[in-house]
C-alpha cells in the first residue's frame, strides 16, 4: 500500500509517495524545472514508491503550493534562491538524500550537491555548469517569464495528445527571469570536486529545450548517461515516463544506493 501525503515546509509545498514498508532508506527528492511545480513528478511518485522508494517532489517558491512573493521580488531571484528552498525540505527530511532535478531544477541540484553529502544525483533533461558556456540569449527582466501554449509544446513536449498538454498547461506558472538568464548565459558554474555522489544524466532524444548538451554534462560529472528514445524535454509526462523511471530504479540499485 502507498501511503500519499502533501506536507508544508516553510511555506514550501512537498508531496510525498511513500510505502508502508520501505525497502530502501534513501529517500528520492524531486525538483522541478522552470515554470513547473511538483506535479510534474506525480508519476514518478507512485512508480519509486511502489518499487519501495520514499519520494518527495517540491514546489519551488511562487510555484504550485507554495507561498508566493512579491513581483519585483521574484523578477530578481537568482538560482541562490532555490537552492535554499531545496537545502529547506531536505533539512526537513533529515538524512541523506538522492536527488533528482529536471532542467532547471537540474541545475540547482548540482548547487545543492556542492553543499551537502548526497547518496546520488539524477540529472533529468538538465541545463549543466556554466562551465559549458552559453546556451541562449537572455531574456527581458521586466516580467515573469510564460510561454505560450504553441511554444511550450514544440520546446517542451514530443509524444503527447491535444487533451494531456492541455491539461498540463494549464498548470505551467511564469518563470523569474532572472534566473532563466542565470543558467541561460552560463554564470551558474559548479565545483566538480565538492560532489562525491554517482550521478545520472537522462537526456530525452527530441528535446528541443535551451540546455547544455546532456552529453557534455555526462563527461564534465563523469556520470552514467541514458538517452530516452521517443522522448521530448518533459519526458516525465509523457508515455515514456515508466520506461525512465524503471531505469532510474535499476541504475540507482546498481549504484548500490539504498
Amino acid at each position: 500500500m502507498i501511503v500519499q501525503r502533501h506536507h508544508t515546509v516553510q511555506g514550501l509545498f512537498v508531496r510525498e509517495a511513500a510505502p508502508e514498508k520501505p525497502k530502501y532508506p534513501t529517500p528520492l527528492v524531486m525538483i522541478p524545472g522552470a515554470s513547473h511545480g511538483w506535479w510534474a513528478y506525480e508519476e514518478w511518485l507512485a512508480f519509486f514508491a511502489e518499487r519501495g522508494w520514499m519520494s518527495y517532489a517540491l514546489s519551488l517558491r511562487n510555484h504550485t503550493g507554495s507561498y508566493a512573493v512579491p513581483d519585483e521580488e521574484y523578477l530578481q531571484l537568482g538560482v541562490h534562491d532555490y537552492v535554499t528552498d531545496v537545502l529547506r525540505v531536505l533539512d526537513w527530511i533529515g538524512t541523506p538524500v538522492a536527488l533528482m532535478g529536471h532542467s532547471m531544477g537540474g541545475i540547482v541540484a548540482q548547487k545543492v550537491a556542492e553543499l551537502v553529502g548526497l547518496k546520488a544525483m539524477i540529472l533529468v533533461a538538465s541545463v549543466g555548469p556554466g562551465q559549458l558556456g552559453t546556451i541562449n540569449l537572455p531574456v527581458p527582466t521586466d516580467r515573469p517569464l510564460m510561454p505560450d501554449a504553441a511554444t511550450a509544446r514544440r520546446v517542451w513536449f514530443h509524444n503527447i495528445s491535444d487533451e494531456r498538454f492541455a491539461a498540463i498547461y494549464e498548470r505551467l506558472g511564469p518563470e523569474s527571469p532572472s534566473v532563466v538568464n542565470e543558467y541561460r548565459t552560463g554564470k551558474i558554474p559548479v565545483d566538480r570536486s565538492k560532489i562525491h555522489c554517482p550521478i545520472m544524466v537522462i537526456e530525452g532524444e527530441f528535446d528541443h529545450s535551451s540546455v547544455h548538451d546532456p552529453q557534455a554534462v555526462a563527461w564534465f560529472y563523469d556520470a552514467t548517461y541514458f538517452l530516452a528514445l521517443d522522448a521530448g524535454h518533459d519526458l516525465m509526462l509523457e508515455p515514456v515516463a515508466a520506461e525512465v523511471a524503471g531505469t532510474i530504479d535499476k541504475w540507482l540499485k546498481k549504484s548500490r544506493v539504498s
